[in-house]
């Protein structure tokens, strides 16, 4: 029966999972910059603050995917997001001219 209280605030909420985090590129972090969670069909827009931070929540969890918008380039990287908030930190990389998305 307690777990049955948890599982109900959540479906009273509507929130499943959770990401937090910061996300650079090189040693700089990126301020006022798209990023986007897709988990299944779902798909949460943000921006990063003025610090590169972000906190993106979402319906769905499990496997999902972060697209981040920059320099008129996406970048996309497969996550797990769990029922818990869960913390990731991103850095741009610059490859052939193009940017590669990877967890620090």
């Amino acid at each position: 029966m307690m777990q049955l209280i948890p599982m109900a605030a959540l479906l009273a909420t509507g929130l499943f999972g959770e990401i937090f985090g910061d996300l650079r590129l090189g040693d700089k972090y990126l301020g006022a910059t798209d990023i986007e969670l897709t988990c299944g069909t779902e798909v949460v827009a943000a921006k990063t603050d003025s610090a590169g931070s972000f906190r993106i929540a979402a319906k769905g969890s499990g496997k999902c995917t972060v697209t981040v918008s920059y320099d008129k380039q996406k970048a996309s990287l497969a996550i797990v997001v769990f029922d818990k908030p869960a913390r990731y930190r991103f850095v741009l990389e610059s490859k052939d001219g193009k940017y590669l998305l990877k967890r620090v």
